[in-house]
């Protein structure tokens, strides 16, 4: 009896670690999100941080890229770069209204200050990214727009 109960244990605790939990809270979202950034340990898939209407631009990303192409994307948004060595790295308190939230994140790129502005959304039990917008006077964008630019032509 004793070998069942801590063989389902066991198997409970890396079942729960292996399948991706709704983020409760958009500050552990952000936190979540960024982490790879600073640990190296990008997750094959990132879905489980994204909107389904994020997602869905950015299957059709996928959908609409010539195999080899870029795509939309030139530049990782959630760096506003296309490489990154992170400094100074702050989540800003979110403010909720209901089922959306949105937070800015701010740090120093390569030394350069960056301010992004995320808008979340409460999805399947959990808060999710909808849209990242960047005011930095030298790229701004509405990541949203990147794809719909990209999808019309």
């Amino acid at each position: 009896m004793r070998v069942v109960t801590i063989a389902t244990g066991l198997f409970l605790a890396f079942a729960s670690t292996s399948f991706a939990q709704p983020f409760s809270d958009p500050y552990d979202l952000l936190e979540a999100f960024y982490q790879p950034y600073f640990d190296g340990e990008f997750p094959a898939d990132e879905s489980e941080f994204r909107s389904s209407d994020l997602q869905a631009l950015y299957d059709r990303d996928a959908e609409i890229t010539p195999e080899g192409e870029m795509g939309a994307l030139g530049f990782d948004p959630y760096v506003d770069g296309q490489d990154y060595e992170l400094t100074d790295f702050e989540i800003g308190a979110p403010g909720i209204a209901g089922d959306y939230a949105s937070s800015t994140v701010t740090f120093k790129n390569f030394g350069e200050p960056r301010s992004l502005t995320f808008e979340m959304v409460r999805e399947d039990g959990g808060w999710k990214i909808d849209d990242v917008v960047s005011e930095n006077p030298d790229n701004e964008y509405r990541l949203s727009d990147i794809f719909g630019e990209a999808d019309a032509e």
